[in-house]
């Protein structure tokens, strides 16, 4: 039997990062430190942190494992989310099959220029010891710190082969605790070749693993997978879920939020607007096995520290017998003990977030760590919680860093199944055939994505061949004279790129502030406000409400939003869309409204429309190409709401991080 290499013991510290705060911004995000204790010779880690630099991209080899008491002189790394290629124990030997990309000091034949270092992968690292000093392989080498961001992590693995895989560990839990209702047999038959197999340090060879052996964290294991195994992956015998998982990160968006909750401890005092979201905890064991308890534990500095209390994270409990929440009193540093789920069973807990903050970033980031007790520890996965203040913008010259999927992405929509209005229940249906869509996506330095159904790529003026023009996206056509085209006509003139789409459009603007004086009057007379200077928004709204107009104001401005602000961010694994409280809303008058007749007098008017959509985007490993799932609510259509699904697929056409 081929044997395959492993790792020693790896040692965990963690940088408390609480939301530390300097003039002008954020110090730092929620972080993890690896500290790996490593061996001379080959090594197999579990790498739970992806090491970013100061622009947010990934490290490479090179760099993350470098050490001043030891040389890592070479690094592999499987090709694919995890390891199903073999590898031998003899160190001078190649590897005797595809799917790996390898790394050397002192390249060789085969080997890749080097290698960009993610979170949740597999890495064989070899160690040789400095000049002049003399060691055999399995001596201890000495110790490697490895700091970077952690994600929520749902594990992927291939089926009916052996995969490389790791898992996060406390204590001594035991591989009959931890693979408990995954089908993986750890204690095979005498003579059969083991389901699973761990590196003996004292030989350097692999044995087969004991239901009684503990398993260490961060180690990698070679773990045959069988087509029986419960769902994709295997982080232990619960499965956690919650809204927007796949992104890694639980977004709770910009707020201020819609769920009004009260104290207990104050019945007085004025219920706080707080963003609900909700935790779901699955034991998937069968019928006979055992009780898991869940724990949640914040890995935050002191609450005496500046940053520690801006993005309060409650535990929230419906009150008896009325419509209503209220919070519970829990201590998150120590650890809330959320449920005691039992075989079969599932738990689901709701949390409430509160945005306490009014200066520095609009976003706030904290870790917290999600444990499931096992037979002598428990096996966990992170959790970092995000969320925006929407009365906050990014302060300028602060730490955020700059967004690497920045640009123009231009996008295509294939619905597949929409709202069956003709079925008893109005379920979602696949349809008889696809609709294509086309969407324009703008994303900023600091990661703001917007929507833009109209813009002209150009770029800025030069009076030199030696200056090299910038591109710009031009969204306001006044600023065309002011800017030069991107291309080349027959005679010379130069001309922009227009990018459109007639898939969406924008909401009017109705603020007050753009109307005119006498429109403004008759909207305060009609609303009974005394001076028309104190005409509000909402004023507005419901002066050309539906029910109160039959047609179109003469002096109703014709002035549309540009562009518009979506909810998330835009990449690989994450959730976006329009905002729950900012819906693409089609007025009675709207240009586009599709109740509306140009020239019919009794169709002057039509019905308010409103769509909301939303964004899944796969955990894809190519960031340039992305894909995921597209999901529209219409409403005033029809009675009821109308929901679409379908594929989106987007890629960046420019990286122009402006508008104008």
């Amino acid at each position: 039997m081929t044997k395959i290499l492993g790792f020693s013991r790896p040692i965990r510290s963690l940088i408390l990062c609480a939301m530390m705060f300097q003039t002008g911004g954020l110090a730092c995000a929620a972080s993890f430190s690896q500290t790996l204790q490593l061996r001379y010779g080959w090594n197999a880690v579990w790498l739970e942190v992806s090491p970013l630099n100061a622009e947010g991209q990934a490290l490479t080899a090179d760099v993350v494992f470098k050490s001043d008491e030891f040389v890592v002189d070479r690094v592999a790394s499987p090709i694919g989310q995890i390891g199903t290629a073999e590898f031998t124990s003899n160190p001078e030997s190649t590897f005797n099959q595809g799917g790996w990309d390898v790394w050397a000091m002192t390249p060789q034949s085969g080997e890749t220029a080097n290698i960009a270092v993610r979170a949740n992968h597999a890495y064989l690292v070899h160690v040789s010891p400095k000049d002049g000093v003399a060691a055999d392989d399995g001596e201890a080498a000495g110790v490697l710190s490895i700091e970077g961001k952690v994600l929520f992590h749902r594990p992927v693995w291939t089926k009916g082969v052996y995969n490389l895989v790791g898992f996060g560990i406390q204590g001594a839990p035991t591989f009959a605790s931890l693979m408990a209702g995954s089908g993986i047999r750890v204690d095979g038959p005498l003579g059969a070749v083991a389901n699973v197999q761990k590196l003996n340090a004292a030989t350097g060879a692999w044995e087969p693993v004991k239901g009684t052996d503990v398993v260490q964290s961060g180690q990698a294991y070679w773990i045959n997978v069988p087509y029986t195994l419960v769902g994709k992956g295997w982080s232990g015998p619960v499965e956690t879920d919650f809204s927007g998982a796949v992104s890694g990160t639980w977004n709770f968006g910009s707020g201020p939020g819609s769920l009004a909750v009260l104290n207990p401890d104050a019945p007085a005092a004025d219920p706080v607007l707080m963003t609900p979201g909700e935790l779901t905890f699955s034991n998937l064991e069968g019928s006979g096995g055992a009780a898991h308890q869940i724990s949640i534990t914040r890995l935050a500095a002191a609450g005496t520290d500046s940053g520690s209390n801006d993005l309060q994270l409650w535990a929230l409990e419906a009150v008896p017998q009325e419509l209503k929440w209220q919070t519970q009193t829990v201590d998150w540093l120590a650890g809330w003990q959320v449920a005691n789920v039992t075989a079969g069973g599932s738990r689901s807990i709701t949390v409430g977030v509160r945005r306490n903050w009014s200066s520095g970033l609009n976003f706030r980031e904290h870790l917290y760590r999600v444990s499931v007790s096992l037979s002598g520890g428990s096996v966990y996965r992170w959790l970092p919680v995000r969320a925006i203040n929407a009365d906050l913008s990014p302060t300028p010259g602060s730490t955020a860093p700059a967004s690497p999927f920045a640009g123009l992405w231009a996008g295509q929509i294939i619905l597949n199944s929409v709202t069956s209005l003709g079925t008893a229940g109005s379920p979602v249906q696949a349809t008889a055939s696809e609709l294509p869509m086309q969407i324009f996506i703008h994303v900023d330095s600091a990661g703001q994505a917007r929507l833009v159904p109209r813009s002209i790529l150009m770029q800025t003026k030069t009076a030199s061949p030696d200056i090299t023009p910038t591109q710009v996206l031009v969204v306001d056509e006044t600023r065309i004279p002011y800017l030069d085209g991107v291309q080349e006509r027959s005679d010379g003139t130069r001309v922009g790129l227009r990018l459109e789409t007639v898939t969406f459009d924008l909401p009017r603007d109705l603020s007050a502030a753009h109307l005119s004086a006498s429109l403004r009057g008759k909207v305060a007379t009609a609303q009974g406000v005394a001076n028309p200077a104190d005409v509000a928004d909402g004023d507005v709204l419901a002066y050309f409400a539906l029910a109160s107009r039959t047609s179109r104001p003469p002096d109703l401005p014709e002035t549309y939003y540009l562009s518009w602000p979506l909810d998330g961010q835009l990449g690989v694994g994450r959730t976006m869309g329009t905002g729950a409280s900012s819906p693409l809303t089609l007025d009675a008058f709207h240009r586009s409204n599709p109740f509306r007749h140009a020239f019919h007098p009794q169709h002057g008017a039509g019905y308010t429309v409103s769509r909301s959509f939303s964004i899944t985007f796969d955990a894809a490993p190519d960031p340039t190409i992305l894909t995921g799932t597209y999901q529209e609510t219409t409403r005033g259509l029809s009675r009821q709401e109308i929901v679409s699904k379908g594929g989106i697929s987007l890629r960046r056409i420019s990286t122009a991080d402006t508008l104008q």
